[in-house]
């Protein structure tokens, strides 16, 4: 059944306000499902998974799938279908620690609002009990973001946070036809492997107040924010092999990495 005519049934329309855009590709779900490389034994936590057209492929891939929804109607509809490897929780995501309730390893595969893509990542990277991989549907913008190089107008606090936590891949393009109702942006299927976290080697003070004032130049950052005189933040930087005048887009997370070595050594 369509999406279209399920809505109808249940007496709901897609709340743009939500980011409601239901997937209706199967090929998309199948190549998420690859990407994630999900098998029989994997536990799978899936946020937003709506009317299902995600959830039941996962299914027929995994042992269990855990799907957080905060629509009350879509989680009442996917309970109603009874079976026995999925669980559903209704909530909001952002609120919710479901490593809590799993044992062992697990991954995250999830076509999400647009809009919580950051703050849910954050969330994520900050568990305790981290899944392996993450595989997202998202908007294709947002996916450049998390994967761009140093130099580009893309790159900013995110791409930092995700190249702390993971190795972060494209996986590929999905057109607006592939949901309804149509979205007016394309899409893409982005994949983050964990890794050990590398969080404590990155001083964020000193990067959010670099991407907060990105057209400042770093020692003008740091001196206004971190209240670091602007002599002192100048030498910093030049002993971290940094040019004064660079803005935080330019730098790799190894520039990151010894800024902030030089930065902990000052101030703490």
């Amino acid at each position: 059944m369509k999406p279209s005519e399920i809505l109808r049934q249940l007496q709901k329309f897609p709340r743009k306000m939500l980011g409601q855009n239901f997937l209706v590709d199967d090929s998309v779900a199948e190549d998420m499902i690859e990407a994630a490389e999900v098998s029989q034994d994997d536990t799978i936590v899936e946020i937003g998974p709506g009317l299902g057209a995600l959830t039941f492929p996962l299914l027929t891939h995994a042992a269990r799938v855990i799907a957080i929804e905060a629509d009350r109607e879509f989680a009442t509809y996917l309970r109603h279908k009874k079976s026995r490897q999925l669980t559903v929780v209704t909530g909001d995501a952002l609120k919710i620690d479901w490593a809590v309730t799993i044992d062992g390893a697990y991954k995250v595969v999830a076509n999400i609002p647009y809009s919580i893509t950051f703050p849910l990542l954050r969330q994520t990277f900050l568990l305790e009990h981290k899944p392996q991989v993450i595989v997202l549907l998202v908007q294709r913008e947002v996916a450049q973001r998390l994967v761009a190089k140093p130099g580009t107008k893309e790159r900013g606090l995110p791409t930092v946070r995700a190249e702390a936590n993971a190795e972060v891949k494209i996986i590929r393009i999905v057109k607006p036809g592939s949901f309804y109702p149509r979205p007016k942006v394309e899409s893409a299927i982005v994949r983050l492997k964990i890794i050990s976290s590398r969080d404590e080697e990155i001083f964020w003070p000193a990067v959010e107040a670099g991407f907060r004032h990105r057209r400042q130049t770093l020692a003008n950052s740091l001196c206004n924010d971190l209240k670091i005189p602007k002599v002192r933040s100048t030498e910093i930087l030049t002993e971290a092999s940094i040019k004064p005048l660079a803005r935080p887009q330019e730098l790799s997370f190894e520039d990151w990495q010894k800024l902030s070595l030089g930065l902990k050594k000052v101030l703490f």
